[in-house]
């Protein structure tokens, strides 16, 4: 043990330690200074780590439960933004207990979107709840479909993958890098592709 904590005292990066919490905690304050700018609200619990460039847009809630991470500076897109948008008035973002959300992540609500506990999203992410625009080319001025999207407790979610909107992906699930979900995923189940398909399942013995 004392050559373990003499190991870390000799580390350069554990003396970084109080920077990065200091950062962190003006990057909180940055959320709810965002939060009171565009006329939104925003809760955030104990323990929260903001890691990296994390932005507030938008007019509705946001909402994130202790021990969530946001960014890392080990993960893909490290000089990117991770954007939580709620971006109507009555629209709510909300990311459940010990979540981890990597650089470069887009969360945008016009609805609602609820991520569970002890999820892991990968970095560059999109999840989308709308189409934001009509599809006909005589409406595409107008607000396009929007349905809710829930990703429930301890689901994963690979690198560069695109959850739209209506889609719930439930308990255990794995979505691999690059996929887009356009379907709920039934718990446990591994998907890949686009559009994403079952390929397997977590509950598995390998």
């Amino acid at each position: 043990m004392k050559t373990k904590i003499f190991r870390q005292l000799q580390t350069p990066a554990f003396y970084s330690l109080p920077l990065k919490f200091l950062l962190s905690m003006l990057r909180i304050n940055g959320l709810y200074l965002a939060a009171w700018w565009y006329g939104g609200h925003c809760v955030i619990g104990k323990a929260v780590r903001v890691k990296s460039s994390t932005l507030f847009q938008g007019q509705g809630e946001l909402v994130i439960h202790d021990r969530v991470t946001l960014g890392y500076a080990m993960a893909g897109g490290v000089n990117l933004s991770i954007i939580l948008q709620p971006r109507e008035s009555e629209s709510i973002i909300q990311i459940g207990q010990r979540t981890a959300i990597m650089n470069g992540c887009e969360i945008i609500a016009c609805s609602s979107i609820v991520i569970g506990a002890d999820c892991r999203i990968g970095p560059h992410t999109l999840i989308y709840d709308a189409d934001f625009h009509g599809l006909a080319p005589e409406v595409r001025n107008e607000l396009g479909k929007t349905a809710k999207v829930r990703l429930e407790d301890n689901v994963w979610i690979g690198s560069r993958s695109i959850i739209l909107k209506g889609v719930t992906i439930e308990k255990d699930s794995v979505v691999a890098a690059g996929s887009v979900v356009t379907k709920n995923v039934i718990a446990g189940s591994i998907v890949a592709g686009n559009p994403a398909r079952q390929v397997g399942s977590a509950y598995a013995k390998t």
